[in-house]
């Protein structure tokens, strides 16, 4: 993703990409909106992550490109920061927040790059 991207931007692009389902988050799983099917952790992979600051914390959102392990579906799951804490098991929740961690390391690295290097 380009730091300057929005975040519409980058949903146009992932479903150039052929993400184009629609997951929401479920207590054990995700939920893909046009299949009417609940996936567990174990059968997906979080493809990339993208974090988008609002103007206060609880405005911060993620996007998720999701890949099914078991059949050729890929999606999008977007999704408040604070709804980590809201009724998601903790296995979804370890999935999630793991990669959520990678994401805020990347960010303060390459702002730190640019710094740098400015």
């Amino acid at each position: 993703m380009k730091n300057d991207q929005n975040q519409t931007e980058l949903i146009i692009d992932l479903q150039e990409r052929g993400y184009d389902q629609d997951f929401i988050l479920q207590n054990e799983g995700i939920l893909c909106v046009q299949q009417n099917e609940l996936v567990p952790p174990e059968e997906f992979e979080i493809v990339e992550t993208h974090r988008f600051e609002g103007k206060f914390r609880r405005d911060d959102f993620i996007i998720y490109a999701i890949s099914l392990t078991h059949c050729d579906v890929k999606g999008i799951l977007m999704t408040p920061v604070s709804t980590y804490t809201k009724g998601v098991s903790i296995h979804l929740w370890s999935k999630l927040a793991t990669n959520i961690k990678n994401t805020v390391k990347e960010v303060r690295n390459n702002a730190f790059s640019e710094l740098a290097f400015a």
